[in-house]
């Protein structure tokens, strides 16, 4: 395998003058298929060249297009071509390349999926006039991006901007030893990953440079062609190379303690600038409302953020001395409110005071302006259980912040820092019900507070998918088969709950991804990054899927390399791009360390058959209902003018 983790083969298409328009030949598409990402195959350095495999030689591509309809795309047409003697051209002549995408889809002889692609808007040029670059990633399979990563980071955020790219912002680096326990700092780096080269480009800071942060929530207010509104809310802070997070030294429950300088993170608005190809960030300060560390915070389908809770952080200890717990963040107690912000430069603030703290759980939008909260509630008692669920009501406009319990008592594992995920693909206004809500891993909770000392939730009791029937009933709980041998001790791959997974849904809405996490290694489970690795940071590379069809999770080849505190981040291509995290290695000496990683690598959830129509494509999404069942195999559906 080569260095080029996008290795460019020679096929292309030459863009003319599509959808009736002629005019003279323009720029081609150069296909670039991506190396497959196996046992930290992305960070290798061979640079050997890369003839077409003899498996797409006798294959065929296809290659189709949409149209820009309002906050969406239109299918327009497709076409198909052999490899790699044809050469098809297709008439695109004057139109506004911003307005379409692209989307490519790589067949072997026997018509069997094995890369898929897109590239939309200017992206389909480059930026001197010749070809663009359309990359393409292997299907059912981990993939490498065409480069690294600028920056290390861990439990950082990922937000997906409105043209496709991802800006990545924060986290912590990789700690430092100092009395048989590490501590961690914040980064200041930010990033922007392009989905057009596969790569990650600097974010220079042209005006007040925002907060060092981690644990944080970040969400879009507002977008144009050249600028881009966000809202930060929801971590932890310190002054720069200030170290504010250590890994405990005894068998505490959770796997990090807040300590040192570290301060709870205040609302802030970044205003994101594209020109000439470059990216800039500014900071501006944000509505103020009591600022909270470890709130638990999501983004709303139609711009905006809430958070329920978090922790004042006080009398902490200091940094690389071991002890302390995540969930006793010194004497500062759990915040007891909600707060939301909307507008386009946040102006809009709503905040409503709730019956308990809450500390790490989950918060699931569930429509345009509604979110529900699983989990966290701190401290727990008689009448307020730690699995106690709200449905948050965020502030418009023309109607406040409302807060309204949906239950108390729920029944299943109650858990905090766990993964809560819709199933569905469409949000409205207001909550379509039933809704239901897959929860995975976590920490376990006791009415006493107490998390279940060193080890995260059983595993036949921590998956659960929650059905909300209502807006005012509580939701009922069913289990979910899991992916699980008779005998931890198996060779067979399974899916083990941890600690700080990350999760998303596909394009579909219907199947969700978990990946990685950190778990307590137990007898016969050979699964972490380290072999025999029995310290609470065990790290797991593991992958599975989720089937809400079928209600059921199977297993998906593993990742490149175990992590957790990473984070999942949808691609419009239907990809999921995976970042960060932090990571074990063994140094000469023999010493286990904890590093925050730079790697990232992609999954394409793709099938590589073409039997039946493909919910996770996303030009079979852009189809009515009753044309999609035509996208199946490798003929075209509606034909583009090939000249």
């Amino acid at each position: 395998m080569g260095s080029y983790r996008l290795r460019i083969a020679s096929i292309s298409f030459g863009l003319l003058g599509l959808l009736g328009c002629k005019g003279n030949p323009g720029p081609g598409l150069k296909l670039q298929l991506a190396e497959s990402a196996s046992q930290h195959a992305c960070l290798k350095t061979d640079k050997s060249g890369f003839p077409l495999s003899a498996v797409l030689r006798d294959g065929s591509v296809r290659l189709s297009v949409l149209q820009k309809q309002g906050s969406g795309w239109q299918f327009q047409c497709d076409i198909t071509a052999k490899l790699p003697d044809e050469h098809p051209s297709i008439d695109l002549g004057p139109m506004d390349r911003s307005q379409y995408a692209f989307f490519a889809e790589l067949f072997d002889a026997a018509g069997k999926r094995v890369y898929t692609g897109a590239v939309s808007g200017k992206s389909s040029v480059s930026s001197d006039g010749g070809a663009g670059i359309l990359p393409m990633f292997g299907v059912e399979s981990w993939n490498c991006p065409a480069s690294g990563m600028i920056g290390a980071r861990a439990f950082h955020a990922a937000t997906a901007l409105p043209g496709g790219e991802v800006l990545l912002y924060g986290g912590v680096e990789t700690g430092v030893v100092a009395s048989n326990a590490e501590a961690m700092s914040v980064t200041d780096t930010l990033e922007i990953y392009e989905p057009a080269k596969a790569t990650f480009q600097a974010v220079t800071v042209s005006g007040k440079a925002p907060t060092l942060c981690a644990f944080h929530q970040m969400a879009v207010l507002s977008a144009t062609d050249t600028q881009i509104k966000l809202m930060v809310f929801g971590g932890i802070t310190a002054g720069r190379g200030r170290q504010v997070l250590t890994t405990p030294t005894t068998n505490a429950p959770i796997r990090l303690a807040p300590c040192g300088e570290a301060l709870p993170a205040g609302p802030e608005i970044l205003t994101l600038k594209y020109d000439g190809g470059k990216w800039t960030v500014s900071s501006d300060a944000a509505p103020q409302t009591d600022v909270a560390a470890f709130a638990g915070t999501t983004a709303l389908p139609q711009g905006g953020l809430v958070s329920v809770g978090g922790a004042m952080l006080a009398s902490l200890p200091s940094c690389g001395v071991g002890g302390g717990d995540l969930l006793n963040p010194g004497s500062g107690a759990a915040v007891q409110k909600a707060v939301s912000w909307s507008g386009a430069n946040g102006e809009t603030f709503g905040s409503t005071a709730l019956t308990a703290g809450f500390l790490g759980p989950s918060l699931t939008p569930i429509s345009n302006r509604d979110a529900v909260a699983f989990g966290g509630a701190w401290p727990a008692t008689a009448t307020m259980a730690p699995s106690m669920v709200s449905l948050l009501l965020s502030a418009l406009p023309d109607a406040p912040m409302t807060s309204s319990p949906m239950g108390q008592n729920v029944s299943g594992v109650p858990t905090t820092f766990h993964t809560a995920t819709r199933i569905g693909r469409l949000l409205t206004d207001t909550p379509s019900f039933p809704i239901d809500i897959l929860v995975t891993g976590g920490f376990q909770m006791t009415n006493s507070v107490t998390p279940q000392p060193g080890q995260p939730p059983a595993a036949a009791s921590s998956i659960r998918v929650y059905t909300l029937a209502d807006a005012a009933s509580a939701p009922t709980v069913r289990a979910v088969t899991p992916y699980l041998p008779a005998a931890c001790g198996s060779a067979q791959p399974h899916y083990r709950p941890a600690a700080f997974e990350a999760a998303a849904v596909t394009a579909s809405g219907q199947r969700v991804v978990i990946t990685g996490g950190s778990a307590t290694q137990v007898s016969g489970c050979n699964d972490c990054e380290i072999a025999a690795d029995t310290s609470l940071l065990c790290t797991l590379s593991q992958a599975s899927l989720y089937d809400s069809g079928k209600n059921a999770f199977r297993q998906i080849s593993a990742m490149a390399m175990g992590r957790f505190g990473h984070q999942q981040t949808l691609l419009q291509d239907g990809g999921i791009l995976v970042t960060g995290g932090l990571t074990r290695r063994t140094d000469r000496t023999g010493v286990r360390l904890t590093e925050a990683t730079s790697e990232a690598e992609i999954y394409n959830p793709r099938p590589a058959s073409t039997d039946a129509p493909d919910l996770d494509d996303p030009v079979t999404l852009a189809l009515p209902a009753d044309q999609q069942s035509g996208r199946v195999g490798v003929s075209a559906q509606k034909p583009c003018t090939i000249l």
